[in-house]
Parts: structure tokens; sequence; C-alpha cells
């Protein structure tokens, strides 16, 4: 068996010592979550906020097509289309950050038959080229009168 030399005993503090060190930033940045409550949202009927921030990125939950006065347009795409990414816009202004800084949007349409015009108007919302990262799937929704819901990330 090896015997410990004093020159063996201070190579490995300050190993242990350089881990320490490493380890503590991760532990210190713990970013505060703050829910955002846009004024101008009706409240969710189900438990979640319409985002919450974590230092300076924004998560939007899944913006649905209700108007401020809780309406739906009923089997009208585009109006839902729009009204939702009114809705994320309102979000997404009461965290503090826009569409300009959305980084990542997920999209879920009921029927992807709505793919192209969904494009189509999607694209509006946004300066040629600098669109956000991107995922759009088919499936089935909680209400029966949504045809689309959006969610995003964003930085602030």
């Amino acid at each position: 068996m090896a015997r410990k030399t004093k020159k063996t005993a201070r190579k490995a503090a300050p190993k242990k010592a350089a881990v320490k060190r490493a380890a503590a930033p991760a532990r210190a940045a713990g970013a505060v979550r703050k829910v955002i409550v846009p004024k101008d949202l009706p409240k969710s009927g189900v438990p979640l906020s319409h985002a919450v921030q974590v230092g300076n990125v924004l998560y939007v939950s899944g913006s649905t097509p209700f108007a401020p006065d809780g309406s739906i347009a009923k089997g009208d795409f585009a109006a839902q289309m729009h009204q939702v990414m009114a809705n994320i816009k309102k979000i997404l202004a009461a965290g503090g950050s826009s569409l300009d800084k959305a980084v990542k949007v997920n999209v879920i349409l009921t029927r992807i038959s709505d793919f192209f015009t969904m494009n189509d108007i999607y694209k509006t919302y946004f300066k040629d080229g600098n669109y956000p990262a991107r995922t759009t799937i088919e499936a089935p929704l909680a209400h029966p009168d949504f045809l689309l819901e959006i969610e995003c990330v964003a930085a602030i």
C-alpha cells in the first residue's frame, strides 16, 4: 500500500476546493420565478399561469383563441389564429418581451389541413428571416371549439 506524503495530501486539497468553487456559482445563480398576469386577458379557468419568467427567459403557456370577452370565433381558423397571436403579443408585452425576442414556438393544430393557412398568417407576425425555432403538431385540444393553441419561449 502506498504511503501518503505531505506532497500527495497537498495535491488532493486543491482539487476538492476547485470542485466546490465551480459548483458554487450554479447554486448562487438561482433566478427568481415570477408569474406574469396580463391585465387585459381573462384569467384561465384551469390551473396555469399565462406566463412565468425565470431570469431573462419568459415561458408562455399554450395560448388559446379566447377573445378578452371570453368569446371564440367558432370554425374560423384565420380568426382564431389572429386571436391567439394577439393574446401571445399581450402576454409577452406584460412580461417585458415581444415576438421579436421569441426563441421557440410550439403550434398545436386540431386539423393539419390548416398548416398552410397557419404559416401564411404566422409569418406576418415576424420580420422576414427572424423566425423563432418552431414545432407544429396535430393533436386534439381540451375545448371542442379550439382549432389551435400556441406556446412559446422568449428572451426578455
